[in-house]
């Protein structure tokens, strides 16, 4: 792949120099800030295919804006136009062809968007959730669906391993290869007659609904086609050349929620903004938000659940450091305006109104088994949450390493491959049974 970004760095590190001979300590300063900024990239779009790009230095850590790259790279080569004229992503293998056992390749034509309003990671239970727990429920009453898309390396690797016979075949420290992605998705159900114009929309089968007689609702057992959705979250998620741990980056539509002030506490009576979002109604107090209700009632003929959730987004840019923070807002103002200035030539203009919320990653190639600590060694969005996919488990030292790390589950030993729940998913819960086998 050619390197753009190492170009412009030359280039830009002549220009450091220059600017230290012509204009003093001014001139040094204006080039350092202009070293710190993702627009010094200029060129990806050009690159074939969109194709996602990671350059990273010795020191990774040191520049960080690699990641913030990487991670709005593969938004955009992902999101872009297929032959069917719909985001490529949403051809690419998902858990259903995972169960049951299709091949690793994209979809050939249209395919049906199959919507759960649970994870797909957890055992097997009555009641359904959102990926962190709990039911979002949106201003209309309606609960937040879910999907998982695997790019073909992450579907093959996964299919290998799948399944206990053959997880017990993977050696402790066998890790994703490069360039494995997945995509997990948020959607809601879209009213008649609402305007959708800044955010993706398409149709979808979606599981209906039912109270479980315990607070919570479950799967009815039906199923309603041609059902209007509207994209509202994306995590994308892949490995990178030095990064095993996988990086861990996360999208939202720019109306869903607000930002919770810097200084007032999540638990504050006080509003967290006087106006009104796709999660949140303006006005109302932070300690009335993000509440985990376990008291939900159903209408099963409307589909209309109650209480609603409103959302606020704890940290946003996920706790990042000043630094950082201007790095994400760089990358966000560069690629929204690249999307918007081409005016859908690859990228349906509609997805200039998304933005990254923020990346997590790890120090180089530090990822190793049984590690249920990594959510302290992040680096990066550090307190990194999505509002539509973890809106009840948001806190400071939260981020995706929290759940994804590699101390096993189901009473497994720790494996570096334990990061990904979707081959967990299938263990039986004693380890024993494995030998059994």
């Amino acid at each position: 792949m050619l390197d753009l970004r190492n170009l412009t760095r030359r280039a830009a590190m002549r220009a450091f120099g220059l600017a230290c001979l012509l204009l003093g300590m001014t001139g040094v300063l204006a080039a350092q800030q202009q070293q710190q900024d993702c627009n010094v990239f200029v060129g990806w779009w050009e690159s074939p295919d969109l194709k996602p790009i990671f350059t990273p230095d010795p020191t990774p850590q040191k520049e960080d804006c690699d990641f913030q790259i990487w991670s709005w790279t593969t938004f955009a080569h992902w999101v872009q136009k297929d032959k069917t004229g719909q985001p490529a992503f949403l051809q690419l293998p998902t858990y259903g062809d995972l169960v049951s056992g299709n091949p690793a390749r994209m979809a050939v034509g249209p395919r049906v968007l199959i919507l759960r309003p649970r994870n797909e990671k957890a055992k097997s239970t009555s009641s359904v959730h959102q990926p962190s727990g709990g039911v979002l429920v949106d201003q209309n009453g309606r609960a937040v669906y879910y999907a998982t898309h695997m790019d073909p390396i992450y579907f093959a690797f996964t299919q290998k391993y799948f399944g206990p016979n053959n997880y017990k075949k993977a050696s402790p420290t066998l890790t994703y290869p490069l360039n494995a992605t997945v995509f997990k998705t948020s959607w809601r159900i879209v009213q008649a007659n609402e305007d959708t114009s800044k955010v993706f929309t398409t149709k979808a089968a979606i599981d209906l609904l039912e109270s479980d007689g315990n607070g919570g609702v479950k799967l009815s057992g039906k199923i309603q086609s041609d059902v209007t959705v509207a994209l509202v979250g994306m995590h994308v998620v892949g490995v990178v050349k030095g990064h095993p741990e996988f990086a861990w980056a996360t999208f939202e539509q720019i109306d869903n929620a607000p930002d919770l002030p810097a200084g007032m506490n999540p638990r504050s009576p006080d509003p967290v903004n006087t106006n009104s979002f796709t999660f949140y109604k303006g006005g109302t107090p932070a300690n009335a938000s993000n509440v985990l209700s376990t008291n939900l009632t159903i209408d099963p003929n409307t589909q209309v659940i109650s209480p609603i959730t409103n959302v606020f987004r704890q940290f946003e840019y996920g706790g990042a450091s000043a630094i950082r923070v201007a790095d994400i807002v760089s990358m966000n103002q560069h690629s929204r305006s690249e999307i918007t200035a081409r005016k859908g030539e690859k990228v349906d203009t509609v997805f200039a109104h998304y933005r990254l919320i923020g990346t997590a990653w790890m120090l180089a190639n530090t990822l190793k088994p049984g590690d249920g600590n990594m959510a302290s060694e992040a680096i990066g969005s550090i307190d990194l949450a999505n509002a539509t996919l973890e809106t009840f488990v948001q806190g400071a030292g939260n981020n995706c390493f929290g759940c994804h790390d590699t101390s096993g589950g189901s009473g497994y030993p720790g494996k570096d491959i334990n990061q990904s729940h979707i081959i967990l998913s299938k263990l039986p819960p004693d380890p024993r049974l494995l030998e059994a086998r």
